[in-house]
């Protein structure tokens, strides 16, 4: 692989993580061996200390999976989603010259719509045992 295109596809992998915000400065938990995904807040008393949100296509299970490893190495113990929003977003790509005759009129476009899955999720920690 050449090393414009390893770079590329590195950045591209890097990106399709979900991004977090971590709500204390002061605290830090190692990581986790395993995340629970939820729908709904548990009942035993828990504490959200990050923010994760997922901007990427896929599955809901690759994006459940995308989460849960992004809780496993901050340290959470359950992700509780709590927003999904679909959005539908329209590229024009560049598809061929347009020609008449021999002479050149201009580029032509055509679009193409992509649907993207936004969730929002909270990382909590479990307080006391269990």
């Amino acid at each position: 692989m050449r090393p414009a295109a390893f770079t590329v596809a590195l950045l591209l992998a890097s990106c399709a993580t979900p991004q977090s915000e971590i709500l204390s400065k002061t605290e830090s938990y190692p990581p986790t061996p395993s995340v629970e995904i939820l729908l709904d807040p548990p009942t035993r008393p828990h504490k959200t200390f990050a923010i994760l949100e997922d901007r990427w296509r896929g599955t809901p299970e690759e994006i459940n999976a995308r989460l849960a490893q992004k809780g496993k190495e901050i340290g959470a113990d359950a992700v509780v989603i709590t927003n999904i929003n679909d959005k539908a977003v329209t590229e024009w790509i560049l598809t061929d010259p347009y020609f008449y005759g021999t002479r050149y009129i201009g580029p032509r476009f055509r679009p193409v719509t992509y649907v993207y899955r936004s969730v929002r999720a909270k990382a909590i920690k479990y307080l006391g045992s269990p």
